[in-house]
C-alpha cells in the first residue's frame, strides 16, 4: 500500500512538473518570437477599450498565460509606453484570454489529445534533421505545446493506477466542502505553484477521475460543479501575486496596473460568490445539465466568470480608474533645489529692480 500510494504521488508531482515546463517554455517562446509585435501592437492601439480588450484576449489566448499578459502590462507600463487608461482594457482581455485557454486544456478529455502529445515527437523531428533557425523556432513550439498534453496525461495516470490515490482526495475534497474553505484551496494551489492555468490543469485531471464505492459502483467524479465553482475563483484571486510581486521595482503607474489586475479578480468573486453560494443548489443543478462533462464545467464557468466581470467593468471602466488612483495616491510634488534656487534668484532679482525704482 505504502509503494503504490509513493509511486502515485511521484508519478502526479511528475506529471505536475512536465505540465509546468511545458506552458512555462511554450509562453516564454511565443513571447520571445512575438514579443516586438506585441509592443508595436499595444503602441498603436490609442485609447478604445475594446480594441485594448481584443487585444489582452488575444494575446493571452496564444500566449497561454494571464500572468504573462499582465506582467508585460505592468512592464510597458513602467517604460512609458503604454499609457495607464490603456492597460485597463487590456487586462480586463487577458483574464477572458485565460479562461479561454483552459478550454483548450479541457480537450484533454477526448481522445484526439493523443495528437497533440504526437508534436513532440514531430518537433524532435524537425530539430534532429534541421539546423534552420526559424524551424528549430518551430519544432520547440510544437515540443512545448505536445509536453503541456504530455503533463496532463501523466497527471491522470496517476490517480489512474491507484484506488488509494484517489480515494485520498475524494476524502479531503469531501473534508473541505465548504465554500469558503475551498476558494482558500484554490489560491493556496496557485500561489505555489505561480500558475492560474497549472491549477486548473490540476482540478481538470481530478474531474476527470470516476470514483467508485465499496461495491465498484460509480458515484460520481472527484470534483463536482459545487466545488469547482469556488476552485476556480481561488485561482483567479492566486494567480494576481505574480502580478504584484513583478511590480514591486517599478513606478507608481506600474504598480496601479498590477493593482487593477488584483481588483478585478476580487470584484469577480464579490460579484459571483454571493451569487452562487445562497443559490449554488438551483445553478449547480442546471449547469450540470447544461454541461454533464466537469471537465468542461471547469473551464466554461471559468470563461463565464472572467467575461461577466469584464463586461460590467468596461462599463464601469472611469470610476476603476479613479478607484486604482485612490488605492495608489499620487505622491506630493517636490521641488527640487535647482528649482528652489532659481526662485530664489527671481526673488532677488525683483528684489534688486524693486529699490533701483525707488
Amino acid at each position: 500500500m505504502f509503494w503504490d500510494v509513493f509511486y502515485s504521488i511521484l508519478l502526479l508531482l511528475t506529471g505536475i512538473g512536465v505540465f509546468l515546463v511545458g506552458i512555462v517554455k511554450f509562453s516564454n517562446l511565443l513571447q520571445a518570437s512575438g514579443n516586438d509585435k506585441v509592443k508595436d501592437t499595444f503602441r498603436k492601439m490609442g485609447n478604445n477599450r475594446l480594441v485594448g480588450f481584443g487585444i489582452g484576449t488575444g494575446a493571452t489566448t496564444v500566449i497561454q498565460s494571464s500572468t504573462a499578459t499582465t506582467v508585460i502590462v505592468v512592464s510597458l507600463v513602467n517604460a512609458g509606453i503604454m499609457t495607464l487608461p490603456q492597460s485597463t482594457a487590456v487586462i480586463f482581455g487577458a483574464n477572458v484570454g485565460s479562461a479561454l485557454s483552459n478550454m483548450l486544456l479541457s480537450m484533454s478529455a477526448f481522445s484526439f489529445s493523443r495528437f497533440f502529445m504526437f508534436t513532440v515527437f514531430v518537433g524532435a523531428m524537425i530539430k534532429i534533421f534541421t539546423q534552420n533557425k526559424r524551424a528549430n523556432t518551430i519544432s520547440d513550439i510544437l515540443m512545448s505545446f505536445g509536453i503541456i498534453f504530455v503533463g496532463l496525461f501523466v497527471m491522470g495516470q496517476a490517480f489512474a493506477g491507484s484506488d488509494y490515490l484517489t480515494n485520498g482526495f475524494a476524502f479531503m475534497i469531501e473534508a473541505i466542502n465548504f465554500p469558503l474553505l475551498l476558494l482558500l484551496l484554490g489560491f493556496m494551489i496557485t500561489a505555489i505553484i505561480q500558475s492560474s492555468t497549472a491549477a486548473i490543469a490540476i482540478f481538470i485531471t481530478l474531474a476527470g477521475v470516476t470514483v467508485y464505492d465499496d461495491l465498484g459502483n460509480n458515484i460520481g467524479t472527484l470534483l463536482e460543479f459545487t466545488d469547482i465553482m469556488y476552485l476556480v475563483i481561488g485561482t483567479m484571486l492566486g494567480t494576481t501575486l505574480t502580478t504584484l510581486i513583478s511590480s514591486i521595482p517599478s513606478n507608481r503607474n506600474a504598480k496601479r496596473a498590477a493593482i487593477k489586475h488584483l481588483l478585478f479578480n476580487v470584484f469577480a468573486a464579490l460579484i459571483f460568490i454571493p451569487i452562487i453560494w445562497p443559490l449554488q443548489g438551483i445553478i449547480a443543478p442546471w449547469f450540470e445539465s447544461l454541461i454533464p462533462d466537469p471537465i468542461w464545467q471547469i473551464s466554461v464557468f471559468s470563461f463565464v466568470v472572467k467575461l461577466g466581470t469584464a463586461l460590467i467593468l468596461l462599463a464601469l471602466i472611469k470610476p476603476f480608474n479613479n478607484l486604482v488612483h485612490i488605492i495608489i495616491k499620487d505622491a506630493p510634488e517636490q521641488i527640487h533645489i535647482d528649482e528652489l534656487e532659481e526662485i530664489q534668484c527671481l526673488d532677488s532679482g525683483h528684489a534688486s529692480g524693486f529699490t533701483d525704482k525707488f
